[in-house]
Parts: structure tokens; sequence; C-alpha cells
């Protein structure tokens, strides 16, 4: 049986504002689950004012998501109606992870 980290909170230096900042045990874990291995280098308010940013220079797109048939904006442009949500791609990314997991794998980075 593969051993259990003990996650703990950390302070992290914002690289915009230089703030301190917490990164929580629950966020860890999140970015655990997700197979996710760069740790934050913004706080939240300077995290939401980067993506608003990248968001003005790159067009959004409106698809309609394949699978749960709901409206959504994509950071790219669609090739087909192949496409799914941000939720519904999460979901399937969670999915993959859990049957590399399962099979002993490790998970790509």
């Amino acid at each position: 049986m593969a051993e259990k980290t003990v996650l703990e909170d950390k302070i992290l230096v914002c690289k915009d504002c230089g703030n301190k900042f917490i990164w929580t045990q629950g966020e860890q874990q999140f970015f655990h689950d997700k197979g996710l291995k760069n740790i934050p280098k913004r706080c939240k308010e300077c995290a939401a004012t980067y993506k608003a940013k990248l968001r003005e220079k790159h067009p959004m797109f409106w698809i309609k998501c394949k699978k749960c048939k709901k409206k959504a904006e994509v950071p790219f442009e669609p090739k087909s109606d192949d496409v799914l949500c941000e939720e519904c791609f999460s979901k399937e990314i969670d999915k993959r992870n859990k049957k590399i997991i399962e099979a002993g794998l490790t998970l790509p980075v």
C-alpha cells in the first residue's frame, strides 16, 4: 500500500506583489490529485489579475460542450465540435489519472 503523505499549510511569497500567502493543505491535495507539479507563484488576487490580462491578449471562443451540452468559453479556436467545457475536461483528466494510478503507473508530467 502506498504511504500517505502528510500535507501542511505552507507560506509562499507572491512573485508579483511580494505579499505572503498560504497554500493550504486542501489546495496542495487538489494539486496532487490533478497531477499538477508546479507550486503557485502568485497570491489569489495577483493570479486573478494575471489571468484577466491573458484573456485580454488571447481571444476566447464560445463552444457547446460535447458532453454536458452547456455553452462555455475556451482559449483556442475549436477545429471541430469535439470540445469539452473546463468542468467536463477536468473530469476526463481525473478519470484518466485514476486509471493510470490503479495500473501502478506514474502520472505524466
